[in-house]
């Protein structure tokens, strides 16, 4: 299983003045964009600060960084000069992911060597998520907002987009990577934040990407197994290897491979 992050803040690549800050959050990790946040015009003096700091920060930052579609100038401007550069983002994300063939692209270019993480935002790339799951080695983000817009659905309404959020997260669970929710787009309402963010959790994400600092704390608090959700996942693994490949049993019941990876999953999110 792929280590999931609990919370995953976006920052402009266009405002390097705030990257610092955002990594002293208390995010899992910050994702630096030079998609949407960024002005066409801004977008090279953006990707170079980007990419400078990068081979700079400190080795304990964990930093992605959101290129643009590789189908688009931009993106392929963007991941040749990350593949010309010393800067090793701790994943690269890729908007608008509407094919399998999409992610491997990406994945080849980058040697194989940095996670990728698809975005679905559209009902293309939603009819193909499994596929894109199966080559997204980072995991999935539902892009909401642009998935919503396309629909003429209103991404506030938890009903309109379950389909959607359901079938994010079979694929991949199919996968074995993890699924991140959509912001939450109103940074002042926190009650509405911990009770959209408990829904997703619920419904099998493993984390959830943030547009403020002020969301980190409430997502974070969501996503964090309990101890003793902690302790039974630690409990099936070692009956996992205790089996030495035979049958898992736990507490008496035949344990499958579904509630094994729960419990990695569970471990990972613990930082386990």
């Amino acid at each position: 299983m792929t280590n999931a992050f609990r919370s995953l803040l976006f920052v402009p690549g266009a405002r390097p003045d705030r990257f610092d800050k955002a990594a002293g959050s208390g995010a899992d990790t910050i994702i630096i964009d030079l998609e949407d946040a960024v002005l066409p015009d801004d977008k090279n003096e953006a990707r170079s600060q980007t990419l400078g700091w990068l081979e700079g920060r400190d080795d304990s930052v964990m930093a992605g960084l959101r290129v643009n579609s590789p189908r688009t100038g931009d993106g392929c401007r963007d991941l040749g000069a990350l593949t010309a550069s010393e800067a090793r983002p701790d994943f690269v994300m890729v908007p608008k992911a509407e094919t399998g063939i999409d992610i491997e692209i990406v994945s080849e270019a980058l040697d194989g060597d940095i996670p990728v993480v698809a975005v679905i935002e559209s009902g293309r790339g939603l009819r193909r998520a499994f596929d894109i799951a199966k080559q997204a080695s980072g995991g999935v983000l539902f892009g909401g907002a642009d998935f919503s817009a396309s629909l003429g659905a209103d991404l506030s309404n938890w009903d309109a987009m379950l389909v959607a959020r359901g079938t994010i997260t079979a694929a991949c669970g199919a996968a074995g990577v993890p699924a991140y929710d959509v912001p939450f787009l109103d940074v002042k309402d926190e009650d509405g934040l911990t009770t959209q963010t408990r829904r997703a959790r619920s419904m099998g994400f493993s984390g959830r990407a943030c547009i403020h600092p002020s969301q980190v704390a409430p997502v974070n608090a969501v996503f964090t197994p309990s101890n003793s959700e902690v302790e039974e996942a630690r409990a099936i693994i070692k009956s996992l290897q205790d089996a030495k490949g035979g049958a898992v049993l736990h507490k008496g019941k035949l344990v499958d491979r579904p509630v094994i990876l729960a419990a990695e999953r569970t471990l990972a999110l613990a930082g386990h």
